[in-house]
């Protein structure tokens, strides 16, 4: 079911079945997505790499992923655009927050056994308030996918005990990754980002070596590479073209960066993958 507003704010929340997987594919991508698994194993082809999700396990995804292909028995979604909620001044429960942005995997949680009842309560109510039709509906929808977002937040933390306290640096973090999201066509260097930040480029290093395990200008790159691999898989673009489109200075910069991340030059790539 879908709820959408005259200014485009839009909410899609529906039990997905294989017989019913046209919803799941024509509205998964265009926003930010909840998947929660209540079949059996599930596996998903998310930008080439394979993810296995238990039942009771739930994944978060932005429209930045690419998924491929995807086999499951039953799951329960819920998808919304940044019109709809992004709350900008709330790093964890934002759309630039832990769930979406807060690592370079898909993040994941499982449901614990003691709470899975709170989640399967919120979730009735859910599709109840969608079939309503009021003035009110807005509103208690936003309410509902807070409620529902807050209860995801604090599983994530308990499942991951290693997240650091120091709110502002892992924002920061979280912010830099957004950033990269949006404009890496556009800026490629890690004192562009800086820039936008307000640090400086060796603040934004030390920051992130003592925080996770890649550096700016990991982040950017790894981004990058990405983009050219779904570009030579999705689309009929000229490596000429698509080194243009990701800022490539030359087709000859664009190939050896790609080929010593890959092995292989873009032309063999694109052979493969077809």
């Amino acid at each position: 079911m879908k709820f959408q507003t005259k200014i485009n704010e839009t909410i899609f929340v529906a039990e997905i079945v294989p017989e019913r997987s046209y919803m799941f594919d024509m509205d998964i991508k265009t926003g930010l997505s909840i998947i929660w698994n209540t079949g059996e194993m599930a596996q998903f082809m998310i930008d080439n790499e394979v993810v296995s999700i238990h039942k009771d396990c739930v994944i978060f995804l932005t429209e930045y992923y690419n998924i491929d292909r995807f086999q499951f028995e039953r799951m329960n979604v819920i998808q919304f655009n940044r019109q709809f909620y992004c709350v900008q001044d709330n790093d964890e429960l934002g759309c630039r927050g832990l769930l979406f942005f807060g690592e370079a995997h898909v993040p994941k949680i499982v449901i614990p056994k003691e709470r899975l009842k709170q989640f399967e309560l919120l979730w009735q109510v859910f599709m109840m308030e969608m079939d309503e039709q009021d003035d009110y509906k807005l509103e208690m929808l936003k309410s509902l996918l807070q409620r529902f977002l807050i209860l995801c937040v604090r599983t994530y933390k308990r499942q991951n005990h290693n997240l650091p306290a120091d709110n502002v640096n892992v924002g920061l973090i979280r912010e830099y990754n957004y950033l990269v999201e949006k404009n890496f066509r556009r800026y490629t260097t890690v004192a562009d980002y800086a820039r936008l930040l307000h640090k400086s480029p060796k603040t934004l290093s030390n920051i992130f070596k003592k925080y996770i395990d890649k550096t700016p200008i990991q982040i950017i790159n790894d981004r990058r590479l990405l983009e050219a691999k779904r570009l030579l898989k999705y689309t009929g673009f000229t490596i000429q073209e698509i080194s243009d489109e990701l800022n490539f200075n030359d087709l000859q910069s664009f190939s050896n960066f790609f080929r010593t991340r890959t092995g292989v030059p873009p032309s063999v790539f694109r052979e493969k993958a077809a």
